[in-house]
């Protein structure tokens, strides 16, 4: 009919195999690379976002996956419908089709435009609408989020971003705008995860604004939380729906099992990692790492934990919620383990138990794909290794990196990478390039080439 494509054209993008360049848990993979791929990763403050940012480096690094828009950390509309519009442009590409290798991008939607509720009523709805448009062409479109136990996570997010104010002696800073410690800031400040995954409910700007009014240094009163700002129980069936649509869903404290379903699902090769925020002011580490705050024993965890049911019940809810979703693909295997939570600041583990999509109602007998998950994760935990320096390699040694940024703006750069030194891998869709994230800019070039220092993607090296 006129409608066939011609014999040359093939009707689907295949597989591109797996990497050739392996790490220590390869084997460990279930899935190629795949020909065509868009992956949205919804990064929530303080849950393990940073770590799964770093693995998506890794893989940006190996030449198998474009990482845009310009790997910004949270990103505006305009850059959202570019990266539609290049997608949409490169799948159908005559020359890309009949090379048989279509674009594979990653995106990281964080906060900006990104933290409202354009994620619930554009993004997935336009991931629908690619579904329905380019899955024939063998474009498979994938979807992910992670979620933190609320405890955890409003310590690490009060240790990152209100300590520092609250010890702060500049302008807008101090103990009278901000609270004197923990309890004071969090009791003020509810359902921080919720909040910011809904993206509607003013969390960009209002968690990380002072809870009180100050006149001088002399405290007036707390600051009024808008009712518009806080969730209701119709947000709660909002948040259910957005749970069932997004392909995988996980709890940092089951991170390995949502990274190894992750791979599964959108064919990631390379899967060793080695955990983020540990140290320095990032979270939970700090706690217990500096004379000041030292954790000697549970009583400050059940203290956080009492003020956190108070504050965020919506979260526990939530949280709770996606654990079970989680679980439900290993529910009922031989040996069920229990995850470990870390005590990371960014709530990564190398102890737990296999994950699934969201809105999977089959559990698994001895013999299911949930089962056979929970036995990778198990090789992947043995496969862990430490370095001197006491960084834990989870999964082991990975490859090392065929590609590095580095530093590339001639205005800043006393070495900026020059344009024809620049590497770009054929499925690109744009140049090599990154911007964001204290970065100004920097450039994708040969790891091997001695004339320019990595800037971004050798985490893991």
């Amino acid at each position: 009919g006129k409608d066939r494509a011609p014999p040359s054209m093939p009707r689907r993008y295949p597989p591109a195999g797996y990497s050739p360049h392996k790490g220590t848990s390869a084997g460990l993979r279930t899935r190629e690379l795949p020909g065509c791929s868009l992956h949205v990763f919804r990064h929530v403050s303080k849950a393990a976002g940073t770590t799964v940012r770093f693995l998506f480096d890794k893989q940006v690094a190996m030449g198998d996956f474009e990482f845009l828009p310009m790997c910004h950390y949270g990103f505006r509309e305009k850059d959202w419908r570019e990266v539609v519009t290049r997608f949409k442009d490169a799948a159908v590409d005559p020359a890309r089709i009949a090379s048989g290798e279509g674009p594979r991008i990653i995106v990281e939607i964080r906060n900006e435009w990104g933290a409202t509720d354009a994620f619930e009523n554009v993004v997935m709805k336009d991931l629908k609408e690619l579904r329905a448009t380019h899955s024939h062409l063998g474009c498979e479109i994938s979807s992910s989020v992670l979620l933190r136990d609320p405890t955890a996570q409003y310590r690490s997010f009060y240790e990152y971003y209100i300590r520092p104010e609250q010890d702060g002696a500049g302008p807008n800073q101090g103990k009278p705008l901000w609270g004197d410690g923990f309890a004071e800031w969090a009791s003020r400040v509810p359902d921080v995860q919720t909040r910011e995954l809904l993206g509607d409910r003013c969390m960009v700007g209002a968690t990380r604004l002072p809870v009180f009014d100050v006149d001088g240094s002399t405290r007036r009163g707390d600051r009024t939380l808008d009712e518009t700002c806080k969730v209701t129980l119709s947000d709660r069936a909002r948040f259910e729906k957005l749970v069932k649509e997004i392909d995988v869903v996980g709890v940092a404290e089951e991170f390995d099992s949502f990274w190894l379903r992750l791979a599964d699902v959108v064919g990631f090769q390379h899967l060793e990692y080695v955990r983020s925020n540990t140290r320095g002011r990032h979270g939970a580490g700090r706690r217990l790492s500096t004379a000041r705050s030292v954790l000697d024993d549970k009583g400050d965890e059940t203290e956080d934990a009492s003020v956190v049911a108070a504050t965020a019940p919506n979260d526990l809810w939530a949280h709770e919620l996606v654990k079970k979703t989680q679980a439900k693909l290993w529910a009922g295997c031989a040996g069920e383990s229990k995850g470990e939570e870390s005590k990371d600041g960014d709530g990564s583990t190398a102890g737990s138990t296999p994950g699934s999509t969201a809105g999977s109602d089959a559990a698994s007998s001895d013999g299911g794909y949930g089962c056979e998950l929970r036995r990778r994760v198990d090789a992947f935990r043995a496969a862990s290794n430490e370095d001197s320096d006491g960084r834990k390699r989870v999964g082991g040694i990975p490859p090392r990196s065929l590609y590095m940024f580095a530093k590339a703006n001639p205005a800043k750069d006393d070495n900026p990478v020059q344009p024809e030194h620049r590497a770009r891998p054929g499925f690109y869709t744009s140049e090599p390039i990154c911007a964001g994230f204290y970065t100004s800019l920097s450039a994708m070039v040969n790891k091997n080439d001695a004339r320019y220092k990595c800037d971004r993607g050798c985490s893991f090296d």
